[in-house]
């Protein structure tokens, strides 16, 4: 073993070591020791077995049913390894994020180990503010090999070698840096490959902001000591970050990691609970105040076990993103109106009461009172009195950002307009909520009044609600693909498909791209508020599943995969005990919408390995819930608390466990092994708890070996808990 350095502070001690092909960091206090793998020298990329299983790219894409999704599920539960082989890594237009928590803005790291700054005004394409090959022309030039410290920190190692030099790079920014263009840390490591261990080490930063010109900084380098107080300083803070909130124990690894990591990440994508939307575009401030950028990250937080960071990003919210009025100040387009729509207020009214407890919401307070009802008139504002639509009175909003000039009634701003209002009425009190009640109660009938009279019956796919009244409830496609609604010519076909994207109504008729944005936003927010009757959501399902709605269980668009959203639709999944879906969709989303390696999800991917939109903090949240969810989900109408509803047969052979994962009551842990399932909740339970077990078709009384008093009925394979329990241990028999 050979030491390349040792550096040690009030914080600790950190070193680097080398040892049969691998370097790794230590780093230890007064309380532990832990190692961070850097990277080994033998690894190498795993080539990939079957692409598009012996489809071709264009097979896939030309057809409505997800032929790739359906395979994968033809017989039970997905495998996710097996998941991850199907498509190639992405590799084009990628890139890696750094930034800390104080920081206003990120750094971006592409393919090649350039550094670039965040974007600002109209600069989409800045020039970098490092490059590799200022430090060696030729192995700078090299494409890299790139990997996060420990595999789940945000320091990134990129290292460039022609086979027999190395040139390698460690990128970071400390946690406090404050700066909107953050200071960007450099070690170089040069080694020939026989002899890595006799490795030659220089320090260097990249800044714009500074009183020096960046060529200045490159040539100016720090120290050792001053390098290595801010690595000690940024490796202390991240090893002590990672051992908080939920830890997950289960045979997928990668699933694990990636769940417990995106915290680290969501939190270098805020500045001190700002959410912004994600990197370069996407981190230009006028995104902050997205609603979804709360709605996910809140939840990810809760579920991962962060309980105070929510409260902290919450704070947030109620106090920078609402006006006085309770108005989500959230302005799109060059006509500078509102793009938050009425399913965004309903979902958030929704979070907040569903974790009021958690996230301290003290409605006594005169401006949280106020701006919570404000979010509920901001509502109640947009019903009108339809006359187009036989005088029902129903909500006439935008529903997406994108095309805020749209105000039509859709039917997913609706559906969660009903569950916003009545959780606003929950939240405070039956006195002050009589008003939101009864608004609900007039909406939920007129709603399902425009279904029984506009919805397309005896379809091949059964009845079909119209997304948007007024609209087709019948789509040619959601997507580009050749499966259509009904026969169509070629010319139609080809006049549908070149419509182009506009932010106001294009014309009469339908369109393809407000089929696509219905398919990645409206249809699964509709299903996602569990208000549709049980025929309208299984036909809706079935017409996404074969009009190109999905590849490999994820949502497309167009003619690639755009899964930013598709929480709503996890929800929808999960809730209907569509399981082999769900998993699905968790094991694609986690490998294929993002690269779970470097710890960034894209808003869109194509299935060919290149990136269509840059990194958003709705997809990075996606894993963390979704696995959360399966340990641990309380259903939207009354909040039961399901446990181990969609965890994998397979795990049950190997066993699992989950330490501190979140849910409106505390937090819990929950664990099997063998067959004892153990659950810790760290507050008695106000209700009956169900516990699935996925691994046995059926339980019967004469299976249960012990723990038979924490159990007041047995339905199936569902183990109903006693309410106002803390815990309980059941043992089965084989």
């Amino acid at each position: 073993m050979t030491e390349l350095f040792s550096y040690s502070s009030r914080l600790g001690t950190l070193s680097e070591l080398y040892k049969n092909g691998e370097f790794f960091f230590t780093y230890r206090n007064s309380t532990s020791e832990r190692s961070f793998s850097l990277y080994s020298l033998s690894e190498t990329d795993k080539p990939v077995s079957e692409l598009y299983l012996g489809y071709s790219e264009s097979d896939v894409l030309k057809s409505g049913k997800d032929i790739l999704g359906e395979t994968f599920i033809a017989n039970g539960d997905p495998s996710y390894t097996k998941i991850k082989e199907v498509l190639p890594a992405i590799t084009k237009n990628c890139y890696a994020f750094l930034g800390g928590v104080a920081s206003s803005a990120g750094l971006t790291v592409d393919r090649d180990g350039k550094i670039y700054n965040q974007l600002s005004g109209r600069d989409r394409t800045p020039y970098p503010i490092f490059e590799p090959t200022v430090c060696d022309a030729s192995l700078g030039s090299q494409s890299p090999r790139q990997c996060l410290v420990g595999k789940n920190l945000p320091l990134l190692v990129s290292v460039h070698t022609d086979g027999n030099n190395t040139l390698e790079f460690l990128y970071f920014v400390e946690p406090t840096e404050c700066d909107r263009d953050p200071i960007c840390w450099i070690r170089v490591k040069r080694y020939a490959n026989p002899e890595p261990q006799n490795a030659t080490i220089e320090y260097r930063v990249a800044a714009i902001s500074r009183e020096a010109s960046e060529t200045d900084h490159w040539e100016n380098q720090p120290s050792e000591e001053l390098f290595l107080d801010a690595l000690l300083d940024t490796v202390a803070f991240w090893a002590d970050y990672s051992e908080m909130g939920a830890r997950f124990d289960i045979p997928e690894k990668e699933l694990a990691r990636v769940a417990c990591a995106s915290a680290a990440f969501s939190s270098i994508t805020c500045t001190c609970g700002r959410a912004h939307y994600g990197h370069r575009f996407y981190g230009k401030e006028l995104h902050d105040n997205f609603p979804p950028n709360y709605i996910w990250l809140i939840q990810s937080l809760i579920c991962l076990g962060r309980q105070d960071e929510a409260k902290k990003v919450f704070s947030y919210f109620m106090e920078h993103v609402l006006r006085s009025d309770g108005r989500i100040n959230y302005r799109q387009g060059l006509a500078l109106v509102f793009g938050a729509s009425a399913a965004e207020y309903g979902m958030l009214l929704d979070l907040i009461a569903r974790y009021s407890k958690t996230l301290e919401t003290d409605i006594k307070n005169t401006a949280t009172f106020r701006k919570l009802i404000g979010m509920g008139e901001e509502i109640i504002e947009h019903i009108s009195v339809c006359s187009e639509f036989e005088g029902l009175k129903l909500v006439k909003m935008c529903a997406e950002a994108d095309t805020n000039e749209r105000v039509h009634v859709y039917l997913n701003n609706n559906l969660w307009a009903v569950r916003g209002l009545e959780a606003l009425a929950l939240l405070i009190g039956k006195e002050n909520g009589k008003r939101y009640i009864l608004a609900a109660q007039e909406l939920r009938n007129n709603i399902y009044k425009s279904l029984e009279r506009y919805s397309e019956k005896n379809t091949r796919f059964g009845t079909l609600p119209p997304f948007r009244l007024g609209y087709t409830a019948t789509p040619l496609t959601l997507s580009r693909c050749d499966d259509t609604f009904r026969p169509t010519d070629a010319r139609e076909l080809e006049k549908y498909f070149s419509g182009r994207w506009s932010r106001d109504d294009s014309g009469d008729g339908e369109e393809l791209i407000e089929n696509a944005y219905a398919n990645y936003r409206y249809y699964p927010e509709m299903l996602s508020a569990m208000l549709l009757p049980a025929e309208l959501a299984d036909s809706t399902v079935a017409m996404r599943e074969a009009l190109g709605g999905e590849i490999l269980g994820m949502t497309r668009f167009l003619d690639h995969v755009d899964n930013w959203p598709v929480l709503n639709y996890a929800r929808f999944l999960i809730e209907t005990d569509r399981i082999e879906k769900y998993l699905l969709l968790l094991y694609a989303h986690t490998a294929h919408h993002g690269q779970p390696e470097l710890m960034i999800y894209y808003e869109q991917v194509g299935i060919s390995g290149r990136v269509h939109a840059n990194d958003c903090l709705p997809s990075l949240t996606t894993t963390p819930i979704m696995l959360s969810w399966c340990f641990a989900y309380e259903r939207i109408d009354d909040g039961t608390l399901r446990l181990l509803s969609a965890i994998p047969k397979e795990w049950y052979k190997t066993g699992f466990s989950v330490n501190r994962l979140g849910y409106s009551g505390g937090n819990l842990d929950i664990s099997y092994s063998g067959n004892t399932v153990r659950v810790r909740f760290d507050s008695k339970t106000e209700n009956n708890v169900e516990l699935v077990l996925r691994g046995r078709e059926a339980v019967y009384a004469e299976d249960i070996v012990s723990g038979s008093e924490f159990i007041c009925e047995i339905r199936k394979n569902i183990l109903i808990l006693k309410k106002g329990i803390t815990e309980a241990s059941i043992t089965m028999n084989n």
